[in-house]
């Protein structure tokens, strides 16, 4: 697959296929993880690649679209560590949400090369996920995903037009 090819046909996936992820795919997405930028190459991060049924179970119940996590064979959550980031990038915002929207964008764009499909789930309850991977308390979960092979899917709504979403020397 090329790298525009990898970035064309955003799908949503309705459905995932409890085929096993591959250990050598799996190795393959935690050296991107090691691999990902960060400011100051910081890596205010922790990622949690979950494979047991059960726990899997306990996360979809804490998110509000959580049958992905039922599917799939693995979950990824993505947890932020505040303390370990850039603490005023841009003058007003800790780093770690940067960061860590960096890094999901990359284990994505790995799975996809791979064969596999990201859904990302943004609505869930912070604190039964913290909860459930034993994530210390200064953690933040910034993001969780099931990770797998599509068995369905289906085309996201279209994008905005270039001229609404890029500009050029001016806003």
């Amino acid at each position: 697959m090329s790298s525009t090819d990898l970035f064309k046909n955003t799908v949503s996936v309705r459905k995932f296929s409890q085929k096993p992820v591959e250990e050598e795919h799996v190795k393959a997405l935690t050296s991107a993880i090691k691999g990902c930028f960060s400011m100051d190459n910081r890596q205010p991060w922790k990622v949690i690649i979950v494979r047991d049924e059960q726990l899997k179970k306990s996360i979809a119940s804490a998110c509000s679209n959580g049958k992905g996590f039922l599917e799939a064979p693995l979950a990824v959550v993505v947890c932020g560590l505040p303390d370990e980031a850039y603490p005023t990038l841009g003058g007003f915002i800790n780093s770690y949400t940067v960061d860590a929207g960096i890094l999901i964008e990359r284990i994505s764009s790995v799975a996809k090369h791979l064969g596999m499909q990201t859904d990302w789930v943004y609505v869930f309850k912070e604190e039964k996920i913290k909860e459930i991977i034993r994530a210390p308390e200064e953690a933040r979960v910034v993001s969780l995903t099931p990770l797998g092979i599509a068995d369905e899917i289906s085309a996201l709504p279209p994008a905005k037009q270039l001229h609404e979403i890029v500009a050029f020397d001016h806003f």
